[in-house]
């Protein structure tokens, strides 16, 4: 999967989503589109292994450190890549 550079624009709550859509699509064998991002993270078949492997890509994809809990506080798709915005925003401010 490949992501923004340093140089490009910041990630957006919809590139972090649209990303996240892409992984977990990939993993379970399911379609991207209609992808229910309001679904919790467990609803799709995702175990702690599988959520902690995410966590890493995302960590790598955008440069932030990404902890397990953070799934668990902000289990889904849509709750999840707003955190992560956020987060995003914050550290660049």
């Amino acid at each position: 999967m490949t992501t923004k550079t340093a140089a490009e624009k910041p990630a957006t709550a919809e590139d972090i989503q649209a990303w996240l859509v892409t992984y977990i699509s990939s993993v379970i064998d399911v379609p991207q589109d209609p992808f229910p991002v309001e679904e919790r993270f467990d609803r799709y078949g995702l175990d702690s292994v599988e959520m902690t492997i995410m966590c890493g890509m995302l960590e790598e994809a955008y440069g932030v450190e990404v902890n397990p809990t953070e799934v668990i506080d902000n289990p889904n798709v849509k709750a999840l890549s707003a955190h992560l915005f956020d987060r995003l925003s914050s550290d660049a401010a």
